[in-house]
């Protein structure tokens, strides 16, 4: 049995990576602000400390006896990010600098959890981990740095494994959270038989991975920690438009559903596609549940019969 400490626990991935730890047989201890996350949901079994990841000296002691730390904790939400830009970038790169810190003082594996966003708009195409970064968001920029932390670490001695996660859905994201994803919201919108809004013409095209094979790939990376550090996309490898999703979500709910066309789509990042193979590589992960399948599994979740 290992003992872990996760950061972030309380959020969306982090309810569902505890959970997983501990049916497992480890051990889980989550420190979370609780700014965005539940800890209502949080299993009994793990042992959770209130607290902010900008605060190093408490990111070091609960890093002092676990044998891994899995960091997560981040202001994600572009609205929370503007309204306050300086708090963002403190948890965003200020906590991933204490992360690093953390797990290199106490001579443990650190996998860091970053974000698709550092490749900004890469196009059509499957980007690998070799792909220049050129974030569009102060989100994917704070990342980024986080990335360049752990690397720096990883050259005096840190394990690190960054793990670039893409689009993630599933039971238990909040449609109503600022959070949400475009697959929470829909269905939601589809379940009060409100019209899908489809932002300009629908081609924006997202790489959805379902929440189950996300935490499979951060179990991996903790348990099988490199020398030096390794970066791999958390993704499916296949993409699907944003006009494509909503009719699939309309198909799955049935009913009168309409879609509608939104405002222009904004200069942001049209196509997000991640190449999956460094994770297979690395880790032997490969994406297993379809998206119609895990369309399916987050409808009846957010119907309130959750099929898992």
């Amino acid at each position: 049995m290992a003992r872990y400490l996760i950061t972030g626990g309380c959020g969306f991935i982090g309810l569902h990576l505890t959970a997983a730890l501990l049916q497992a047989g480890h051990s889980a201890t989550v420190l979370d602000d609780l700014s965005s996350g539940n800890p209502a949901k949080l299993p009994a079994a793990a042992r959770l400390e209130e607290g902010c990841v900008t605060d190093a000296g408490t990111l070091a002691r609960l890093a002092e006896g676990v044998d891994g730390v899995i960091h997560l904790a981040a202001i994600a939400s572009i609205a929370a990010a503007e309204a306050n830009p300086e708090r963002a970038h403190a948890v965003n790169a200020g906590g991933a600098a204490n992360a690093v810190a953390a797990a290199t003082r106490s001579r443990i594996p650190l996998v860091l959890i970053s974000s698709a966003a550092v490749y900004g708009d890469a196009g059509p195409g499957a980007v690998s981990e070799a792909y220049p970064c050129r974030p569009l968001s102060a989100y994917g920029a704070d990342k980024l740095q986080g990335e360049q932390y752990a690397l720096k670490a990883a050259e005096n001695g840190l394990s690190a494994t960054i793990v670039r996660p893409f689009n993630v859905y599933g039971p238990g994201q909040d449609a109503s959270s600022p959070y949400a994803g475009v697959i929470s919201r829909f269905i939601a919108a589809a379940l009060s038989g409100d019209p899908l809004r489809v932002n300009g013409d629908g081609s924006q095209s997202r790489d959805f991975i379902y929440i189950d094979d996300l935490v499979r790939l951060l179990i991996a990376a903790i348990s099988q920690p490199r020398p030096g550090a390794v970066i791999v996309n958390g993704c499916t490898g296949i993409a699907t438009s944003v006009r494509e999703l909503a009719l699939k979500i309309r198909h799955l709910c049935g009913g009168d559903i309409r879609i509608e066309p939104g405002p222009g789509r904004s200069s942001g990042v049209a196509h997000s596609l991640g190449d999956p193979r460094r994770a297979a590589e690395q880790f032997g992960f490969r994406a297993e549940v379809a998206l119609a399948d895990g369309l399916q599994r987050t409808l009846a979740w957010q119907r309130g019969t959750d099929l898992q």
